[in-house]
């Protein structure tokens, strides 16, 4: 199945979540993401989708067209795949940070995106913030 985010996030995708699992996962491996494999466990937005990249577990959610955020282990490998997701959704993410669970936490926003930024900059919740520039 050739597929891309256009097919998930651009669009509102079917609300099944084998279909989900077919397609997000097929865009990230036509990406030369392979060593991805996310199962969806929630079909409808925001979607949600938890699975394993290089043996660490990671986390996505969706609104289609609105935002999609990452969730991991903070590494030094992380970033390649913050990379491989700008790929696939096909911009840049708008900002980064570690959560009071200690985990990595990259968005990517097509709108509100600068109000977004300055709810995490507000928040001592969150720290080691970084901000993206396209």
């Amino acid at each position: 199945m050739a597929t891309n985010a256009s097919t998930w996030f651009y669009a509102e995708p079917e609300h099944n979540a084998y279909l989900l699992e077919e397609r997000v996962n097929h865009s990230f491996w036509s990406n030369r993401i392979s060593a991805l494999h996310l199962d969806c466990t929630h079909p409808e937005p925001p979607f949600r989708m938890v699975g394993v990249w290089r043996e660490q577990p990671i986390a996505v959610e969706w609104v289609p067209n609105r935002y999609f955020t990452l969730t991991a282990p903070p590494n030094d490998e992380i970033n390649s795949l913050i990379v491989g997701t700008k790929e696939v959704l096909g911009f840049t993410p708008t900002v980064s940070y570690i959560d009071p669970d200690g985990q990595l936490v990259a968005e990517w926003h097509m709108h509100e995106a600068e109000q977004r930024i300055a709810e995490i900059q507000g928040n001592p919740n969150y720290r080691n913030i970084k901000r993206y520039k396209g």
